[in-house]
């Protein structure tokens, strides 16, 4: 399927690791043009070498970026404009909040890790609206985390920002209707990136990692960064031009809930 990216422009964040890199890779195989940016370099340009091998002349920009200085958020979206003209594609993605027990957790972990996942996404959107509706077109993706969809005391502060993003994404969808900018979520389960494995290697407790993996999901494996990254694809794309105001699960059927 053609999924009609080719001359598109897209800004991605968090894109040097992990579902942001396959994202990336993805949208460049398609003929996309894509600015990712991350806080660090030396991923950053192995992200870029990767992207360039998966597709001859690939156009693909990097921006190093701390993501929870609005003053940067500015730049990234500036550099954007700068280097491919417009944007037609946001993919927020960047940023992950630590896990830990309730009572241990001061309030500097929750404003961190909040300005981070909450806020950098809230942050990118505002800068980056006016200039899709401007063009009266424009896509938002918010990957976001089925946490939001499952309340756990064990990951209260990520949980909490998912919660938040979700109602976020289909507020920014109410807002984006009026400018001609289609707004979606993407609440992913456990997916095989570098932090699953790391977090897995810590806990598995002398048990074989891959019999952890095993009971992630009911397909009896985690997901890969890959499949996500064909879901951002195809819902940016003119190809999903109806699905507007959604937040869709992908999580290999680990949430039970009606909801998600």
């Amino acid at each position: 399927m053609d999924l009609e990216l080719r001359g598109k422009t897209a800004i991605i964040t968090g894109g040097s690791k992990g579902i942001g890199r396959a994202a990336a890779l993805r949208f460049v195989e398609e003929g996309a043009s894509v600015l990712i940016c991350a806080r660090g370099r030396d991923a950053l340009a192995e992200a870029v070498a990767a992207a360039r091998n998966a597709a001859q002349g690939a156009r693909i920009f990097t921006s190093e970026a701390d993501l929870t200085r609005p003053e940067e958020i500015r730049r990234v979206v500036d550099e954007a404009v700068r280097a491919m003209g417009r944007i037609d594609i946001l993919v927020n993605n960047a940023g992950s909040a630590r896990p830990g027990e309730f009572l241990k957790i001061p309030d500097e972990d929750w404003r961190l890790d909040f300005d981070l996942k909450f806020f950098g996404y809230v942050r990118m959107a505002r800068e980056v609206m006016p200039h899709m509706a401007r063009e009266r077109n424009g896509v938002v993706v918010n990957v976001i985390g089925t946490g939001g969809l499952r309340p756990s005391a064990g990951y209260m502060v990520g949980g909490a920002a998912n919660a938040a993003l979700n109602h976020f994404t289909k507020a920014l969808a109410d807002e984006g209707s009026r400018h001609g900018v289609r707004v979606v979520g993407i609440n992913p389960g456990p997916i095989l990136t570098e932090r699953l494995r790391l977090f897995t290697e810590r806990s598995a407790r002398g048990r074989n990692p891959d019999e952890v993996y095993a009971r992630m999901t009911p397909l009896g494996r985690p997901g890969k960064p890959e499949e996500v990254a064909d879901l951002i694809a195809f819902l940016s794309s003119p190809r999903a031009a109806f699905i507007h105001g959604a937040n869709i699960t992908i999580d290999g059927g680990a949430n039970p809930g009606l909801i998600g």
